[in-house]
């Protein structure tokens, strides 16, 4: 039987879900009163929530804020921090979190190069944002408001709860920065459409659901904490969040929730097993069903650890960049029969490994590692050339190395860029570079990753002075500080009286690096 016309033209009807926070809508309308976040003795529910981030966006749109303009935040954990985040995608705004170890410096770039209107910020880190100000002439002083202030307050108690139309799904709705190899970030944008596949189709992977009880133990200002906790609200599950990360206030806090999955990173997972050891509760091990690692592999005698204190627990680790999310799983059965690799592709995604000429290369030969995800990110703000870099048709790259196995299974070899995994933390090493240059006894520097017992891995400073010159480790570091945020200081420093090159003069950071991982598995992500 022929379609009447109405029926053959479906392009009329409206998407009902066209972002992330329309699922927490939907949550919201089934379970108002239900937990979504618990947080230092206060619980929120979804009703608060969602409620109270809907008045939010109508206080911002009577600011003067408008779809598409770029909102910078700089605070700590806080259920404020959650509700900003859906009021921004409610409201077409674009969230731009900022790293609270940053120095004035670094805010200074990231906003001024987004071209940010407003700025929500942690009182404690008020001080970075006005030393940043006379660099931000386009920013306002009144437009930086302290999260949780009275304003704040203000915005969300004396405006409507109205839905406004939502932003086009293709625009964006999250800018990442990435620490670029030239010393300056890179903001990674992220649409709407592109958060809601990413995120649901991490939920569907990792079994996320309204029952579940998910920890989260830090900062949401990078994209993979903030990512789980926007995940699971997604879910209708309980978000319990914790302003910063204690190994004994964590495994309480597990305890008193029945927490049944978390993600954390290594060094986190690392502290968590010490205090265990130290005589921590285990029933902390009874409802804990799932626990996801990534930042870099997890070392044998730490899985083995976690298996032994977590007998039930299903553990996978994940390997990914920001401009993709994870795109590749060790799953727990893998990981138990002894697989030493980053795993099979996520859940809606494809691997490739090709060659300089972008063509596949077959199983087990090295080049660079490329991923597809079913919506990509739109690019790097004002940046259309480094876009383009890292692009080859539907594939994207990170930059690292690797090959695949003939059951699919991705295999690192070399490291991104050269970059530094500290403590769960991205360190490029020309940032450090372009600060140490400055030092008048500096001639030449290059910064490499050494392994280091508390943080996996830390930055080296290996330098060569003037002629005649002399300095200190003491002297090197202190020069950084205040100049570079303090996960980022160099540990540790080597003078050299000249740097490893080749025969085009081009310095083998490799060789630097390699010299002090002979012995140690060397830390990649």
């Amino acid at each position: 039987m022929p379609l009447e016309a109405s029926e053959a033209a479906p392009q009329a009807l409206a998407a009902n879900v066209t972002r992330l926070v329309d699922l927490i809508h939907i949550v919201t309308r089934r379970q108002p009163g239900s937990p979504a976040i618990e947080f230092e003795g206060r619980t929120i529910s979804y009703g608060s929530l969602y409620g109270d981030a809907v008045r939010l966006t109508n206080g911002l749109r009577r600011l003067g804020f408008a779809i598409g303009d770029e909102i910078g935040i700089l605070a700590g954990n806080s259920p404020d921090y959650i509700q900003l985040y859906l009021a921004c995608q409610l409201a077409g705004l674009v969230a731009v979190p900022l790293n609270y170890r940053a120095v004035a410096d670094d805010v200074a770039y990231v906003l001024g190069n987004c071209s940010a209107r407003g700025v929500f910020v942690g009182e404690e880190y008020l001080g970075i944002v006005e030393a940043a100000l006379p660099r931000l002439p386009s920013l306002r002083r009144e437009s930086v408001i302290v999260l949780g202030s009275a304003l704040h307050r203000r915005l969300v108690q004396d405006s409507e709860a109205n839905d406004l139309p939502p932003a086009p799904p293709l625009t964006p709705a999250t800018i990442f920065y990435t620490s670029g190899t030239t010393g300056f970030p890179k903001g990674a944008m992220m649409s709407h459409l592109n958060m809601l596949t990413r995120l649901a189709s991490w939920g569907r992977e990792f079994g996320i659901n309204s029952t579940d009880v998910v920890l989260v133990p830090g900062p949401v200002f990078h994209m993979s904490f903030s990512s789980i906790a926007l995940t699971t609200l997604a879910a209708g599950g309980r978000v319990v969040l914790m302003r910063d990360f204690d190994a004994k206030a964590a495994i309480d806090s597990m305890e008193r929730f029945g927490v049944t999955w978390s993600f954390m990173v290594p060094k986190m997972i690392s502290m968590l097993l010490e205090a265990l050891a130290d005589g921590g509760s285990r029933d902390v091990a009874r409802s804990l069903r799932g626990l996801l690692s990534s930042g870099s592999p997890l070392p044998k005698p730490m899985l083995d650890a976690l298996v032994r204190e977590f007998p039930g627990t299903r553990i996978t680790d994940a390997y990914g960049w920001t401009e993709t999310g994870w795109v590749s799983l060790c799953r727990h059965e893998d990981l138990m029969r002894g697989k030493r690799s980053v795993g099979r592709a996520a859940f809606g995604c494809e691997l490739a490994v090709l060659d300089r000429e972008g063509r596949e290369l077959p199983v087990g030969e090295v080049g660079e590692i490329y991923a597809a995800n079913p919506v990509t990110f739109l690019g790097y703000y004002g940046n259309s050339v480094a876009s383009a870099a890292i692009r080859r048709g539907k594939w994207e790259t990170g930059g690292d190395m690797g090959y695949l196995d003939e059951e699919g299974f991705l295999h690192l070899v070399d490291r991104k860029n050269d970059m530094i995994i500290s403590g769960g933390e991205n360190i490029y090493p020309a940032e450090i570079e372009r600060v140490l240059v400055l030092h008048p006894k500096v001639f030449e520097v290059t910064v490499v990753g050494v392994p280091d017992e508390k943080w996996e891995e830390s930055p080296r400073a290996c330098i060569v002075l003037h002629a005649g010159m002399t300095s200190t480790e003491q002297e090197i570091i202190g020069f950084c500080e205040g100049k570079l945020a303090r996960y980022k200081l160099p540990r540790s420093v080597e003078f050299l009286d000249a740097l490893p090159r080749n025969a085009m003069g081009k310095v083998l950071r490799r060789e630097l690096r390699d010299r002090y991982w002979q012995g140690h598995e060397v830390c990649v992500r």
